[in-house]
C-alpha cells in the first residue's frame, strides 16, 4: 500500500523539486520510503508503506536488471506467489520476495495481458522504454484510487488529487456537487473537481512518448458477471459461496508485517474474524469503536465474537467532541465530503491500529454482494413504486401513505434512490440548480432489465466504491493498509452467478451469508438489526462542543454553499433546525459536510495535510 504519481509529456523534463513535493503530499500513504525517477518525458513519484518484503531492495521506482521498464505500484497482489512460480519456470530470476517485482516481470513477459492474471487491489504505472510508452492501470473494482489530469500535452496520474492540484487550480465540479448533495458520493469518473477524472476501475491507459497519444480500454468490468445466473440449490450455493469466501479471506491474510481486523459487531466483520481465526489458527488482534451513546454502540455483538474466538480485542471510546475535532481532518483526507459520516470514526480507529499494525481487514462489500441492505428485503416495493411513479404524475398524488414513496420518486429510477434516506426533494428545492442527472448510475442500471440486477449493479459500481475509497483514504490517513476480502474478483464471479431466489429473494437480507455464518457465529448476532455506524448526528449538530461548531458556517456571509442558492433560505433552514423545527428541511448534516469540504479547497496546495495529533 503506497502512494504513486506520474507526469508524462513527450520531450519535457520535469522539475525534480515538483516531483518531490508531490511525494510529500502523499507522505501519509507511505512513510517508510520515498523515491523519484526523472527522465525525458517521464517523472515518477513513489511513497512506500512496506508490507511485503519490507526491505529496501523492494523500494520503488523499481526497474528490471536490463532497465527495460520501471514500475510504481500501490496495492497488493494476492496471487503473486503463483504468478512468481510460473515466471520462474520461464527463467525469470527475482531479487525480492514481494509482489511488485512480479508485476514488473509479468508485464515484461506477458505485456498488457498481465492484467488478466492479477488478483488483488492495485493502481500502477509502468514506464516501458522498449515501446517508448507508459502504461497505467487500476484494479477492476477500483479498490485502490487513481486520478487522471490532462493539461495540454501533459498527462498526470496520482493516488490522490492533492498532488495534481500543484499543476494548476481546480474548482468544484457542479455535476459532482449535485450528486454529493443528493447521494453523498459522485459516481463514475466524477472526482469532485473540474479537470480531474477518477479513473474507472478495470481501466488501462497507454500513453505514447513518441506522439503523446493516449489510448484507454476497459480490461475488466465486474458487472459482466451479473445477469446470467446459473441454477443451483440453496445448499449448493451455500457450499460454493463458503469455499470462495474462505479462499478470499485466506488470500487476504498474506503479509510480512502481520494484520489486524476491524470488528464492528456486524455480520460481515464478525464472519471475517471467525473465518480468519479458523484459517490462521492463531490469536488475532481486533479493533472496535465504543460509543458514548448506547443506542448506537455495538459492543454486545462484538463481545459474542471476542468470547467465542478468544481474540485480542481492543476498543477506543469516541464521543461527539472527538468526532468534531477530527472532522475537518477527515474531510481533507477524503478530498471531498465524507461519503458516510462514519469515515471520521474509521480514521480515528486506524490511528489506534497504526500503533500495532500496518494492515487491517474490513467487512466492506458483504452487503453489496450478498444483499445486506433493507432495499433487498423490500425490492418488490421499490420496483412497484418505480413503475407507478412512471405512470402517475407526482403532483396529483396526496402526501400521505401509501402514496409517499411514489410521490417521492416522482419518475426517478428507484435503483438510484433506494440508498438515499434523507429528504432529497427538500434538498432539490433548496438547490434547484444542483439536481443530479442519472449519470453513471443510469448508465449501469440501464444495462440490465431485471430490477434486482439493476439494484445490484448500482450498488456494486457506485455505492460500493464510496465505501472502498472511504476505507482507503481513512486508513491511509493513519498510514494503514485496508483490505476488503468481500471485494475480490474470484469471489464476485461465484456470487454474482447465483440465482436471485437464493441470494436476494426478498423479505430477508443476506440469507446466503447468514447461512454460512451459522457455522461460525451465534444466531442472535446473525439475526440482529443492522446498525452500520449510525450516529446521533442531529444531536451533535445542536451542541457547540460537537458538530454544532460547523453549523454557523452554512449561514455565514462567506458560506460556500450560499453561492449555489438563496442565502436567506439557507440561513432560514439553519435557524429552523436550531429551533427544533425540522419539518421539510434538507439534511443539515450533509450540508455541513459539503460546506466543510468546499472551505478546505481554499487551503494552499502546498499546505501539509493534517496528521495524527
Amino acid at each position: 500500500m503506497c502512494g504513486i504519481a506520474a507526469l508524462i509529456e513527450p520531450g519535457r523534463r520535469f522539475d525534480k523539486a515538483l516531483l518531490e513535493a508531490m511525494g510529500e503530499d502523499m507522505r501519509h500513504r507511505g512513510p517508510d520510503a520515498a523515491g523519484v525517477l526523472e527522465e525525458e518525458g517521464v517523472g515518477l513519484v513513489f511513497r512506500r508503506l512496506s508490507i511485503l518484503d519490507p526491505t529496501p531492495r523492494a523500494d520503488q521506482p523499481m526497474s528490471d536488471p536490463d532497465n527495460n521498464a520501471t514500475l510504481i505500484f500501490n496495492g497488493e497482489i494476492y496471487n503473486f506467489r503463483e504468478l512468481r512460480r510460473v515466471l520462474e519456470e520461464r527463467g525469470v530470476a527475482f531479487r525480492t520476495t514481494g509482489d511488485a517485482e512480479v508485476i514488473l516481470h509479468g508485464y515484461l513477459t506477458w505485456g498488457e495481458s498481465i492484467l488478466d492474471r492479477l488478483e488483488g487491489m492495485f493502481a500502477f504505472v509502468i514506464w516501458d522504454r522498449r515501446k517508448n510508452q507508459v502504461l497505467a492501470a487500476r484494479d477492476p473494482f477500483g479498490i485502490k484510487p487513481l486520478y487522471l489530469m490532462q493539461k495540454g500535452a501533459m498527462v498526470a496520474l496520482a493516488s490522490e488529487m492533492r498532488p495534481l492540484q500543484r499543476l494548476g487550480p481546480c474548482e468544484p465540479d457542479p455535476n459532482a456537487l449535485a450528486e454529493l448533495l443528493t447521494f453523498g458520493w459522485a459516481a463514475g469518473g466524477l472526482s469532485n473537481l473540474k479537470g480531474i477524472e477518477r479513473v474507472p476501475g478495470g481501466t488501462v491507459f497507454t500513453i505514447s512518448l513518441a506522439d503523446g497519444s493516449v489510448r484507454r480500454r476497459r480490461f475488466c468490468d465486474p458487472l459482466d458477471t451479473l445477469g446470467s445466473p446459473r441454477e443451483t440449490t440453496f445448499k449448493e450455493a451455500e457450499e460454493t459461496a463458503h469455499d470462495a469466501l474462505r479462499s478470499s479471506i485466506k488470500a487476504h491474510l498474506v503479509s510480512d508485517v502481520g494484520y489486524t481486523i476491524q470488528l464492528s459487531g456486524g455480520v460481515d466483520s464478525s464472519l471475517i474474524t471467525a473465518m480468519a481465526s479458523d484459517i490462521a489458527r492463531e490469536k488475532l488482534v481486533t479493533f472496535g469503536i465504543r460509543l458514548e451513546d448506547d443506542r448506537h454502540d455495538e459492543g454486545p455483538w462484538r463481545d459474542m465474537v471476542v468470547e467465542r474466538y478468544d481474540v485480542d480485542h481492543r476498543e477506543i471510546a469516541l464521543s461527539g467532541e472527538d468526532f468534531a475535532s477530527a472532522f475537518a481532518r477527515a474531510v481533507r483526507h477524503m478530498e471531498g465530503p465524507s461519503p458516510h459520516m462514519g469515515c471520521v470514526l474509521l480514521m480515528l480507529l486506524c490511528d489506534e491500529i497504526r500503533k500495532v499494525s500496518k494492515v487491517v481487514l474490513t467487512g466492506e462489500g458483504g452487503d453489496e454482494f450478498f444483499g445486506g441492505y433493507l432495499r433487498y428485503g423490500e425490492w418488490r416495493k421499490w420496483r412497484d413504486q418505480e413503475r407507478l411513479s412512471g405512470w402517475l404524475p407526482a403532483s396529483l398524488l396526496p402526501a400521505r401513505w401509501p402514496f409517499l414513496g411514489v410521490k417521492r420518486l416522482d419518475g426517478r429510477e428507484a435503483t438510484h434512490y433506494a440508498s438515499v434516506y434523507h429528504d432529497f426533494p427538500a434538498m432539490h428545492r433548496l438547490f434547484p440548480g444542483l439536481v443530479p442527472a442519472p449519470g453513471h448510475r443510469g448508465d449501469v442500471s440501464r444495462r440490465f432489465t431485471d430490477f434486482r440486477d439493476r439494484l445490484l449493479a448500482v450498488d456494486q459500481s457506485c455505492y460500493l466504491e464510496s465505501l472502498l475509497v472511504r476505507q482507503d483514504k481513512m486508513a491511509m490517513a493513519a498510514s494503514v493498509e485496508s483490505r476488503v476480502p468481500f471485494v475480490h474478483l474470484p469471489l464476485a464471479r461465484v456470487v454474482n452467478r447465483l440465482p436471485h431466489k437464493v441470494r436476494v429473494p426478498g423479505g430477508v437480507t443476506k440469507p446466503l451469508l447468514k447461512a454460512i455464518g451459522e457455522r461460525y457465529l451465534p444466531r442472535a448476532l446473525l439475526d440482529r438489526r443492522k446498525v452500520g455506524l449510525t450516529l446521533p448526528y442531529k444531536d451533535w449538530l445542536l451542541r457547540e462542543d460537537s458538530l454544532g461548531r460547523f453549523l454557523s458556517d452554512l449561514a455565514a456571509p462567506n458560506s460556500c454553499l450560499g453561492s449555489y442558492t438563496d442565502r436567506n433560505r439557507l440561513s432560514a433552514a439553519v435557524d429552523a433546525f436550531r429551533r427544533g423545527d425540522q419539518t421539510g428541511l434538507p439534511d443539515l448534516v450533509r450540508l455541513v459536510n459539503v460546506e466543510t469540504w468546499l472551505r478546505s479547497l481554499s487551503t494552499p496546495a502546498d499546505s501539509p495535510v493534517p496528521e495524527v495529533v
